[in-house]
Protein backbone atom coordinates (compact mmCIF):
# COMPACT_ATOMS: atom_id res chain seq x y z
CA UNK A 1 0.00 0.00 0.00
CA UNK A 2 1.11 3.49 -1.05
CA UNK A 3 1.87 6.08 1.65
CA UNK A 4 -0.84 9.06 1.87
CA UNK A 5 0.62 12.00 1.94
CA UNK A 6 0.20 14.43 5.05
CA UNK A 7 -0.93 17.32 2.46
CA UNK A 8 -4.14 15.27 1.41
CA UNK A 9 -5.05 13.76 5.52
CA UNK A 10 -4.79 17.50 6.18
CA UNK A 11 -7.57 17.74 3.56
CA UNK A 12 -9.70 15.37 4.90
CA UNK A 13 -9.64 16.33 8.57
CA UNK A 14 -11.00 19.91 7.74
CA UNK A 15 -13.48 18.19 5.57
CA UNK A 16 -14.98 16.07 8.46
CA UNK A 17 -14.33 18.87 10.90
CA UNK A 18 -16.80 21.13 8.45
CA UNK A 19 -19.12 18.59 7.69
CA UNK A 20 -19.55 18.08 11.47
CA UNK A 21 -20.18 21.06 12.47
CA UNK A 22 -22.15 22.35 9.57
CA UNK A 23 -24.61 18.62 10.23
CA UNK A 24 -24.27 19.82 13.83
CA UNK A 25 -26.32 22.89 13.45
CA UNK A 26 -28.60 21.65 10.47
CA UNK A 27 -29.87 19.03 13.10
CA UNK A 28 -30.74 21.84 15.38
CA UNK A 29 -32.60 24.04 12.85
CA UNK A 30 -34.66 20.52 11.46
CA UNK A 31 -35.17 19.90 15.57
CA UNK A 32 -36.88 22.95 16.23
CA UNK A 33 -38.90 22.72 12.98
CA UNK A 34 -40.42 19.82 14.19
CA UNK A 35 -41.26 20.70 17.60
CA UNK A 36 -44.89 22.02 18.09
CA UNK A 37 -45.06 25.59 17.74
CA UNK A 38 -45.27 27.87 20.66
CA UNK A 39 -49.37 29.60 21.38
CA UNK A 40 -49.10 33.09 20.42
CA UNK A 41 -51.58 34.97 23.11
CA UNK A 42 -54.20 36.28 21.62
CA UNK A 43 -54.67 40.29 21.53
CA UNK A 44 -56.64 42.23 23.96
CA UNK A 45 -58.98 42.96 20.86
CA UNK A 46 -59.56 39.83 19.61
CA UNK A 47 -60.23 38.83 23.64
CA UNK A 48 -62.78 40.63 23.84
CA UNK A 49 -64.37 40.10 20.95
CA UNK A 50 -64.66 36.52 21.75
CA UNK A 51 -66.66 37.36 25.53
CA UNK A 52 -69.68 37.47 25.96
CA UNK A 53 -71.27 40.99 25.56
CA UNK A 54 -74.12 42.30 27.48
CA UNK A 55 -77.55 43.15 25.08
CA UNK A 56 -77.83 46.82 23.70
CA UNK A 57 -80.82 48.20 25.95
CA UNK A 58 -83.34 47.69 22.76
CA UNK A 59 -82.15 43.91 23.19
CA UNK A 60 -83.19 43.54 26.70
CA UNK A 61 -86.60 42.09 27.92
CA UNK A 62 -89.11 44.13 27.29
CA UNK A 63 -90.47 46.55 30.08
CA UNK A 64 -93.46 44.87 31.83
CA UNK A 65 -91.73 41.55 31.99
CA UNK A 66 -91.54 37.87 30.01
CA UNK A 67 -93.70 35.95 29.17
CA UNK A 68 -94.03 33.48 31.60
CA UNK A 69 -93.91 29.50 30.97
CA UNK A 70 -96.06 26.82 30.05
CA UNK A 71 -99.02 28.82 27.15
CA UNK A 72 -97.63 31.90 25.24
CA UNK A 73 -99.41 34.25 23.33
CA UNK A 74 -99.97 36.19 19.77
CA UNK A 75 -101.53 39.66 20.02
CA UNK A 76 -102.86 42.34 17.63
CA UNK A 77 -102.80 46.20 18.44
CA UNK A 78 -107.00 46.87 17.30
CA UNK A 79 -106.88 50.65 19.06
CA UNK A 80 -105.56 52.35 17.29
CA UNK A 81 -105.12 49.83 14.91
CA UNK A 82 -101.65 49.15 13.35
CA UNK A 83 -98.68 46.64 13.06
CA UNK A 84 -96.34 47.94 15.15
CA UNK A 85 -97.20 48.67 18.41
CA UNK A 86 -96.71 51.88 18.12
CA UNK A 87 -98.60 55.57 18.40
CA UNK A 88 -97.11 58.50 17.08
CA UNK A 89 -98.21 62.54 17.01
CA UNK A 90 -96.68 65.37 16.96
CA UNK A 91 -96.65 65.98 21.10
CA UNK A 92 -95.30 62.11 21.72
CA UNK A 93 -94.16 58.33 20.62
CA UNK A 94 -95.62 55.61 22.21
CA UNK A 95 -94.55 52.00 21.65
CA UNK A 96 -96.42 48.85 23.42
CA UNK A 97 -95.83 45.68 24.19
CA UNK A 98 -98.28 43.55 26.17
CA UNK A 99 -97.53 39.88 27.85
CA UNK A 100 -98.91 37.77 30.26
CA UNK A 101 -97.95 40.00 33.29
CA UNK A 102 -98.75 43.52 32.16
CA UNK A 103 -98.61 46.41 29.27
CA UNK A 104 -95.25 47.36 28.84
CA UNK A 105 -94.48 51.02 27.01
CA UNK A 106 -92.58 53.59 26.36
CA UNK A 107 -93.03 57.04 26.12
CA UNK A 108 -91.23 59.66 24.10
CA UNK A 109 -91.46 63.12 24.93
CA UNK A 110 -91.16 65.40 21.55
CA UNK A 111 -92.54 68.81 23.18
CA UNK A 112 -90.06 71.08 24.12
CA UNK A 113 -92.11 71.22 27.89
CA UNK A 114 -92.42 68.33 30.14
CA UNK A 115 -95.37 66.14 29.76
CA UNK A 116 -97.06 64.72 33.23
CA UNK A 117 -99.03 60.85 32.98
CA UNK A 118 -101.69 61.23 35.11
CA UNK A 119 -102.28 57.99 37.15
CA UNK A 120 -104.98 58.80 39.07
CA UNK A 121 -106.85 59.12 35.49
CA UNK A 122 -105.30 56.23 34.33
CA UNK A 123 -107.69 53.23 34.04
CA UNK A 124 -107.23 49.35 32.56
CA UNK A 125 -109.77 46.93 30.82
CA UNK A 126 -109.42 43.34 31.33
CA UNK A 127 -109.78 40.94 29.09
CA UNK A 128 -113.46 39.96 31.05
CA UNK A 129 -114.73 43.35 30.17
CA UNK A 130 -114.31 45.02 33.93
CA UNK A 131 -112.80 48.28 34.24
CA UNK A 132 -110.24 48.77 37.14
CA UNK A 133 -107.95 51.64 38.42
CA UNK A 134 -104.54 51.10 36.67
CA UNK A 135 -101.48 51.43 38.52
CA UNK A 136 -97.73 51.13 37.59
CA UNK A 137 -94.42 50.08 38.68
CA UNK A 138 -93.77 50.45 42.35
CA UNK A 139 -97.63 49.56 43.19
CA UNK A 140 -98.22 47.11 45.46
CA UNK A 141 -101.50 45.82 48.34
CA UNK A 142 -100.21 48.41 50.66
CA UNK A 143 -100.76 51.15 48.29
CA UNK A 144 -102.86 49.90 46.13
CA UNK A 145 -105.83 52.82 47.32
CA UNK A 146 -103.35 55.37 48.05
CA UNK A 147 -103.21 58.30 45.28
CA UNK A 148 -100.26 58.20 42.50
CA UNK A 149 -98.39 61.15 41.97
CA UNK A 150 -97.76 61.81 38.47
CA UNK A 151 -94.86 61.24 36.32
CA UNK A 152 -93.16 64.03 34.84
CA UNK A 153 -91.07 63.07 31.25
CA UNK A 154 -88.89 66.32 29.89
CA UNK A 155 -88.55 67.71 26.94
CA UNK A 156 -86.75 65.32 24.69
CA UNK A 157 -86.75 62.34 27.12
CA UNK A 158 -87.74 58.81 27.00
CA UNK A 159 -89.72 57.04 29.72
CA UNK A 160 -90.14 53.24 30.40
CA UNK A 161 -92.84 51.73 32.38
CA UNK A 162 -95.58 48.97 32.60
CA UNK A 163 -99.03 49.71 33.64
CA UNK A 164 -101.96 46.41 35.42
CA UNK A 165 -104.92 46.80 36.56
CA UNK A 166 -105.21 47.63 40.31
CA UNK A 167 -107.10 44.42 40.73
CA UNK A 168 -103.92 41.91 40.30
CA UNK A 169 -102.21 43.73 43.28
CA UNK A 170 -105.37 42.69 45.07
CA UNK A 171 -105.04 39.40 45.97
CA UNK A 172 -103.16 37.46 48.54
CA UNK A 173 -100.15 36.56 47.17
CA UNK A 174 -99.35 40.35 46.79
CA UNK A 175 -100.73 41.03 50.19
CA UNK A 176 -97.43 38.33 51.62
CA UNK A 177 -95.16 39.88 49.05
CA UNK A 178 -95.16 37.57 46.72
CA UNK A 179 -95.90 38.77 43.63
CA UNK A 180 -99.03 39.95 41.79
CA UNK A 181 -101.88 37.49 39.52
CA UNK A 182 -100.53 37.55 35.99
CA UNK A 183 -102.21 39.46 33.37
CA UNK A 184 -103.08 36.27 31.35
CA UNK A 185 -103.20 32.84 32.33
CA UNK A 186 -100.55 30.33 31.20
CA UNK A 187 -102.01 27.33 31.80
CA UNK A 188 -104.51 25.21 29.78
CA UNK A 189 -107.04 28.02 30.34
CA UNK A 190 -105.33 30.15 27.97
CA UNK A 191 -107.03 28.62 25.21
CA UNK A 192 -110.02 30.33 25.90
CA UNK A 193 -108.68 33.44 25.82
CA UNK A 194 -108.50 33.57 22.31
CA UNK A 195 -110.30 36.76 20.92
CA UNK A 196 -110.41 38.59 24.19
CA UNK A 197 -109.64 42.42 24.30
CA UNK A 198 -107.60 44.37 26.49
CA UNK A 199 -105.84 47.23 27.33
CA UNK A 200 -105.15 50.71 29.26
CA UNK A 201 -106.06 53.78 28.59
CA UNK A 202 -103.48 56.33 28.99
CA UNK A 203 -103.64 59.84 30.03
CA UNK A 204 -101.23 62.07 29.55
CA UNK A 205 -101.23 65.94 30.21
CA UNK A 206 -99.63 67.90 27.46
CA UNK A 207 -98.66 71.50 26.72
CA UNK A 208 -100.86 74.07 28.34
CA UNK A 209 -102.38 71.44 30.45
CA UNK A 210 -103.66 69.64 27.58
CA UNK A 211 -105.57 66.08 28.35
CA UNK A 212 -104.81 63.40 25.88
CA UNK A 213 -106.34 59.91 26.52
CA UNK A 214 -104.51 56.96 24.72
CA UNK A 215 -107.47 54.16 24.63
CA UNK A 216 -104.99 51.15 23.38
CA UNK A 217 -106.31 47.82 22.89
CA UNK A 218 -105.09 44.39 22.24
CA UNK A 219 -106.59 41.54 21.15
CA UNK A 220 -105.59 37.99 21.84
CA UNK A 221 -104.58 36.44 18.48
CA UNK A 222 -103.77 32.58 19.02
CA UNK A 223 -102.05 31.10 22.00
CA UNK A 224 -99.48 27.84 21.88
CA UNK A 225 -97.62 25.84 24.21
CA UNK A 226 -94.04 26.03 24.35
CA UNK A 227 -93.70 22.74 26.09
Amino acid sequence: MRPVPARTVRHAAVILTLVAVFGSTAGCGGGAANQAPAVVPRSAHETSAQAPVAPAPEARAPVGGTLATGWKYRFDMISPANQNFGVTTREVYLYFRPDTTSVGFRLENRLGVPIRILWEECTFLDVYGRSFRAVHRGGTYDTRDQPQEPTYVRAGETYSDFIIPVDLVNSPDAASGQGVRPLLPTDLSAQSMVGRVFGPNLVLALENDVRQTFEVRFKVVSVYSDR
